[in-house]
């Protein structure tokens, strides 16, 4: 009687950079896109690359390629969860292609070492295939991804149900530092940790923020330090990383010296209220530690209300108002004290220093206003900058038939047209004002603008 043939498995067939590897089917739970927010750990070692969350379970991200020396120059796409003895974890590849059945008479093995970095000791040539398959063996992987996890100091992901993993008496939380203190924030709610970018103005909006950046397509609203004051100590120079917090499609950026781990933490550790050392509206608990100052549970609901997005009179504030577009005019930018830009087409004529010039005293509300001759008239002089700066031209400017002069250092720069984007806002409903920005090699630059009756203002004021 002939000996029982053994049945096919299944394996799914993915990429790891170069490499074509094929994955017993039964111990892959799921495919999906890479997450927006991997958490990067301190302290990893091997082939961990961070954690992130999904379905409410803290799981950690295994990237072979580095292991495998193999360029890692950009994130994977693509994330495999693998459970096996009740541990999951996830695994970053860069395609998957399909799913087929190898014979166990394809299937060779080629090191028989039993060393426990070797995750792939056999190959396999699939029906009618003439490339070889590397088979990766997830129970030896998973074994060494708890090695990793826990010189990390943290725990492998189990393989609990979703609802069980989002109860109980601890919880998950990402762990940062600022200013020498420990920061925690509710890891569901960072998406990403990155190199701080560089920052627009946020024009409009001061105090809790210190200016915008870019991330992943998006702005990103970066909290100004300032609003922690009570509660740290001001950074003696500016954090060089930056937290992006994200939830029901608001983004807030925090910046941060170094992230520190990501852990659950029992909640019969957290201090609430005026129970805890530190009272500040920011700071929703603290939590007990063994040694040094506690440790500081930002509200997460207090800090996502100072973005922006999240007033519904705001968003709408913000789309009439902050409209940029291309100025179809041309600006001539001047040092007046600060620099700011005149439109060209209200500008008459430039000219020095009259003789009989009589220097306005902006810091004497009772002194004469200034004057100076023009073309046979007396015309009134505007100094925006401090009494007594030095100055070397007036401009002279035309607003509804009437002329006046605006006393300058001298000219920074011409803006020809088209060549500024255009910004108009309001100041938490304040009078309109408006920017140009111009892109050049070295970054962004951004000027003030002053339209003609606005200066004309300035003259009656005076007067």
């Amino acid at each position: 009687m002939a000996a029982p043939v053994a049945p096919a498995q299944d394996y799914v067939r993915v990429r790891i950079g170069s490499l074509q590897v094929g994955i017993a089917s039964s111990c892959v739970r799921q495919a999906l896109a890479r997450p927006a927010g991997v958490l990067p750990v301190p302290g990893a070692t091997g082939a961990l690359a961070g954690v992130f969350s999904h379905q409410g379970q803290l799981i950690p991200l295994i990237d072979l390629r580095p292991w495998l020396h193999m360029a890692a120059d950009t994130p994977c796409a693509y994330v495999l969860l693998l459970v096996t003895d009740g541990l999951l974890a996830g695994l970053a590849v860069d395609a998957v292609s399909s799913a087929q059945k190898i014979h166990p008479e394809h299937i060779e093995q080629v090191y028989h070492d039993d060393e426990p970095d070797h995750f792939f000791r056999y190959v396999a040539r699939p029906t009618g295939d003439d490339e070889l398959l590397n088979l990766l063996e997830p129970q030896r992987l998973m074994l060494r991804a708890q090695a990793w996890t826990r010189t990390a100091g943290m725990q492998a992901g189990g393989d609990a149900p979703p609802d069980l993993a989002r109860t109980g008496p601890a919880i998950s939380l990402a762990l940062f530092e600022l200013a020498g203190r420990v920061l925690a924030l509710p890891s569901t709610l960072v998406a990403e940790v990155l190199p701080c970018p560089p920052m627009d103005t946020a024009f409009g909006w001061n105090g809790p923020l210190a200016g915008v950046a870019g991330w992943r397509g998006r702005q990103v609203y970066v909290l100004n330090g300032a609003v922690f004051s009570g509660a740290l100590p001001v950074p003696p120079t500016p954090p060089p990383l930056l937290a992006v917090l994200e939830r029901d499609g608001l983004c807030l950026g925090l910046r941060i010296d170094k992230t520190l781990a990501v852990r659950d933490i029992d909640c019969s550790q957290l201090l609430h209220g005026t129970d805890g050392p530190c009272s500040h509206p920011l700071v929703a608990a603290t939590i007990t530690a063994e040694s040094g100052p506690p440790q500081l549970l930002l509200d997460d609901a207090a800090l996502l209300a100072l973005c922006p997005q999240t007033s519904r009179e705001t968003r709408a504030q913000v789309q009439a108002l902050a409209q940029d577009r291309r100025s179809s005019d041309a600006y001539i930018v001047c040092d007046a004290g600060e620099e700011l830009a005149l439109p060209m087409a209200a500008i008459v004529t430039i000219v020095s220093l009259p003789a009989d010039m009589q220097a306005p005293s902006p810091d004497d509300p009772a002194a004469p206003s200034g004057s100076f001759t023009w073309q046979g008239r007396t015309l009134p002089l505007i100094a925006l900058g401090p009494q007594g700066a030095p100055t070397a031209r007036i401009v002279v400017i035309e607003h509804a038939t009437r002329h006046f002069g605006l006393l300058v250092r001298n000219l920074v720069t011409l803006v020809p047209a088209y060549a500024a984007t255009k910004t108009s806002f309001s100041q938490f409903g304040g009078q309109a004002q408006t920017m140009i920005t111009l892109d050049s090699p070295e970054g962004k630059t951004s000027y003030r603008v002053w339209e003609p009756e606005e200066l004309a203002g300035v003259t009656s004021h005076a007067r």
